[in-house]
């Protein structure tokens, strides 16, 4: 994991192209949020986050994963394995005695928890907790196949999905951009869902604590299915429902920020 500025290396930029201490040491006892966007989604979805003062025991750290964002020209990486064990080489492999945090939105969510078990199976420093948004809990009934759809009917799911403007999704020459990036984001979920019903039985639940977050009105992740989250923890859990959509996370990101922040208090202090 990143510790300071002699830590920083050019594959560390482009993983973390908004982190602080990209420009100098870390502030002595604030605790990285690693924050992993939703399908489709770049880094800079957590910018605000990353430039607000509201919680300044915390540093938001929002990671850009290849083929969005600064790294648009980059292929998507087309398994959850294989994005995990990057995400792991890239930010995590070497040693740091601070404690950080790992945070994940719809996709995200899938691939902070694909992380945590990668690290808990090399033997590595497992985060303070784990954050997981929007996304229905591991063994839940899969939410309906988006990745196939026709590019029509797909900007009308994610029009009703809410979080970005129907104006944006219907943009030619943007969606022309990030259509391919959604599709194929979706079609590794899709694969990693596939993989986790047909493959060997999941292993044990992880040590590591966890917060579920979603939203009352989440279509793809209504509150029902966030606290089946707990059964992939045997660390201390907490779940919250907030108001909104499938983007309350970012509709609502001061409350939500706020919780965090508690949660890991709770568990810094013991």
């Amino acid at each position: 994991m990143i510790g300071n500025l002699g830590d920083v290396r050019p594959e560390h930029t482009r993983w973390v192209p908004w982190n602080r201490p990209a420009n100098g040491p870390a502030q002595a006892g604030r605790i990285r949020v690693y924050c992993l966007p939703h399908a489709g989604g770049a880094a800079n979805a957590y910018l605000p986050w990353a430039r607000s003062s509201d919680q300044p025991d915390l540093d938001w750290v929002p990671v850009e994963i290849p083929g969005r964002g600064s790294r648009l020209r980059e292929e998507p990486l087309s398994s959850m394995d294989e994005l995990a064990g990057a995400l792991v080489d890239a930010l995590f492999r070497q040693p740091s005695p601070d404690p950080f945090v790992l945070l994940g939105h719809s996709m995200g969510a899938y691939v902070a928890h694909a992380v945590v078990r990668r690290l808990e199976a090399e033997g590595l420093t497992l985060p303070l907790c784990l954050v997981v948004s929007g996304a229905r809990a591991p063994g839940s009934p899969t939410e309906r196949s988006l990745h196939t759809l026709p590019d029509v009917e797909l900007i009308e799911a994610l029009v009703e999905l809410g979080g970005t403007s129907e104006e944006v999704l219907r943009h030619e020459e943007l969606m022309h951009l990030m259509l391919p990036v959604i599709r194929a984001d979706l079609t590794l979920l899709a694969r990693h869902h596939e993989t986790s019903r047909t493959g060997p039985a999941p292993s044990a639940a992880l040590p590591c604590p966890m917060l579920a977050l979603g939203g009352t009105e989440d279509k793809l992740a209504a509150p029902q299915w966030i606290s089946g989250w707990q059964a992939a923890t045997t660390g201390r859990f907490r779940q919250r429902i907030f108001e909104g959509d499938h983007f309350f996370l970012h509709e609502s990101h001061r409350e939500v920020t706020e919780e965090i922040a508690a949660y890991v208090r709770t568990l810094v202090n013991g």
